[in-house]
């Protein structure tokens, strides 16, 4: 009977060599291609839901609050205060407070400058902003605080592995959105709410109280922001000024949108999140952040007037 000879193992263990590096590069690959997925997905939500907030504010309130990265940062400190609850409770006290939170600034500040002018509603809102972050600076330092995550698990795909956490909050954001929009689009509460952003003038003769719209637009807008900030804080290092990595994306996602579209605010997170990869795939983290913060100045110049994200309408626009 005939033997293999050493020349013909030698070339099997070569190919079987060959076929495992191959292997290994293409779990590599695949794993890097889900790790990017998964991450444009877990940022794009959360930035999306603070992009909703202030866009909820631009719309109704016609003011730029640039204390929204400062709410986001109080609903990481609250979790981190109520870090001894079961993390559901800690959350929905999280989110009460931020209720409160944005009704009493609205009630005690911004009311009394809405008809101030552009400059002194945002010198206002900074000063909320710059107050917030003093304050959480007294009471708890600036050190860095941290929070473990309530879901311990991974996601596994191969060689693949995603924290559960951030899967979980994922999916309950967008679940969260969608609910928003519905009822802003399919109720009448929705009905009212954007009839006063398009004309508060017309909507105060509907019967639409002007004053308490605000009121409520303000302090929901506020505790989205405050719960962003809750979601995050698990995966971030707790710092008194985290939410401004926040505030500029989001604020850009607001005005490549449509003025007072609720809807494009959404999109727009999306679609700077996905430059913003797009640009991390060749230059480095600071570099890309700085091209993308350029584009996004540029696309403002040359569109002021933002990106109808309705497909009919985009329609209609061109031709």
């Amino acid at each position: 009977m005939a033997r293999n000879g050493p020349a013909e193992g030698g070339t099997r263990n070569g190919r079987n060599g060959r076929l495992l590096r191959r292997k290994r590069r293409t779990d590599v690959a695949m794993s890097g291609t889900l790790q990017i997925l998964c991450d444009f997905v877990w940022v794009s939500t959360t930035l999306a839901l603070v992009a909703f907030s202030l866009g909820l504010i631009l719309g109704e309130l016609k003011i730029v609050n640039v204390a929204q990265g400062d709410l986001m940062m109080v609903g990481a400190y609250s979790m981190y205060v109520l870090r001894d609850l079961p993390f559901a409770i800690a959350l929905v006290l999280t989110f009460a407070f931020g209720l409160a939170l944005g009704l009493a600034l609205e009630r005690g500040v911004l009311r009394w400058v809405y008809d101030k002018g552009f400059m002194t509603t945002l010198l206002a809102s900074w000063g909320v902003g710059m107050t917030l972050e003093q304050a959480v600076a007294a009471i708890f330092t600036v050190s860095q605080k941290g929070l473990d995550p309530p879901l311990d698990g991974q996601l596994v795909v191969g060689a693949f592995a995603y924290p559960a956490y951030r899967i979980a909050v994922s999916v309950g954001v967008v679940v969260l959105l969608a609910a928003l929009l519905l009822l802003v689009y399919r109720t009448s509460l929705g009905l009212r709410l954007r009839a006063s952003i398009d004309n508060v003038e017309m909507a105060a003769l509907m019967g639409v109280s002007p004053q308490r719209t605000f009121a409520l637009v303000f302090a929901v807008a506020a505790a989205l922001a405050v719960l962003a900030g809750a979601l995050v804080a698990p995966t971030l290092a707790i710092t008194p000024t985290m939410g401004l990595a926040y505030l500029a994306p989001s604020f850009f996602a607001v005005m490549i949108a449509r003025q007072g579209s609720l809807a494009g605010p959404i999109v727009g997170a999306v679609a700077v999140e996905l430059v913003f990869t797009l640009l991390q795939a060749y230059l480095n983290v600071t570099l890309a952040e700085s091209v993308l913060f350029g584009l996004l100045a540029l696309f403002i110049a040359v569109k002021p007037q933002g990106v109808s994200w309705s497909w009919s309408k985009a329609r209609k626009e061109t031709q």
